[in-house]
């Protein structure tokens, strides 16, 4: 009998997630930014922003629809992140579908021993080690569409979810970049840098963020991301994105959403005219509960890359 997945199965895996609801008390909007920012009270008293970015319509995108292209790079033009609602769109559906096995492969991943994880790593420098246990899982789109790439034990039973999940998250990410390109870039589209036949280091990220017991032992990471485009799924608070002011909001779950970043390479195509943003993955308060991402990367084709470098 095929297992069924509910869309919200880490609610299940947390068991109680009062921690992470919250109280609205008031909302306000940066002077330098699109977004929004309601300051809210989660339930031990603590008040955090939250950010209430712009939602970007997935099936209009796909249909071409001029006001929500426009909307899609307002949006990447002024704080770079935003969420994209899968609602209405057949790739969506398709995608939600297999979203609640995903986060379930990436649960029952991340809570394997040690042990178990290490007979994972594959033969590689010492000096890259450390990057392979840390508590997260990059498969390669390009290894994982051909069939050769290399899977955890506990993942290879489930290649084709993994395989058919990246797929849509591809075209998913595709369809924003040709959105974009429409509006910003007809004569040089960007998805030129993003050919299947060329090579590329875009791929699927399983994260896992651990309980800390206080906060402020929560090691800093603010980064950009280095690709051209990051989608997000989170069901818990834990994304914290600067804003165009240089303020700091959470960014929220939303049912039939993800949370998508511009990233560093789309920035550079675009001469500057879209935003990545600096943002981090951090908790909220001490002892917020442990939390499984899933971010898929879109990242252009080497060759972009060095050309990049020519241009530096």
């Amino acid at each position: 009998m095929q297992r069924s997945f509910g869309i919200n199965i880490l609610q299940l895996l947390t068991l109680s997630s009062k921690a992470s609801t919250y109280q609205r008390i008031f909302t306000f909007r940066h002077p330098k930014s699109n977004m929004v920012v309601s300051s809210s009270r989660l339930p031990s008293g603590t008040v955090i922003d939250i950010a209430q970015i712009d939602k970007i319509n997935l099936a209009k995108l796909e249909f071409g629809n001029s006001k929500e292209i426009e909307k899609l790079r307002s949006a990447a033009e002024s704080d770079g992140v935003f969420y994209l609602d899968f609602h209405g769109s057949e790739m969506g559906n398709l995608l939600f579908q297999q979203l609640g096995e995903i986060y379930y492969l990436s649960q029952q991943y991340f809570d394997q021993d040690e042990a178990s994880k290490m007979k994972d790593i594959r033969s590689t420098p010492v000096t890259n080690l450390a990057k392979q246990i840390k508590p997260s899982k990059l498969m390669s789109y390009d290894e994982l569409v051909k069939g050769d790439l290399y899977l955890p034990q506990s993942l290879q039973p489930s290649r084709h979810t993994l395989k058919y999940f990246s797929e849509i998250c591809h075209n998913a990410a595709l369809t924003m970049l040709r959105s974009l390109s429409t509006s910003l870039s007809p004569d040089e589209p960007f998805e030129k840098y993003h050919q299947k036949s060329k090579q590329n280091d875009s791929g699927l990220k399983l994260v896992y963020e651990p309980c800390i017991p206080k906060k402020s032992e929560v090691l800093e990471n603010k980064h950009t991301d280095s690709g051209t485009l990051t989608i997000l799924f989170a069901e818990q608070l834990g994304l914290h994105v600067q804003l165009a002011d240089g303020s700091w909001g959470y960014t929220n779950s939303i049912p039939g959403c993800a949370i998508v970043h511009v990233a560093d390479s789309l920035q550079f195509m675009s001469g500057g005219k879209l935003r990545s943003p600096v943002h981090r993955v951090t908790q909220p308060v001490d002892g917020f509960m442990k939390r499984y991402f899933l971010s898929y990367f879109l990242r252009p084709e080497d060759s972009f890359k060095e050309k990049c470098r020519l241009r530096d």
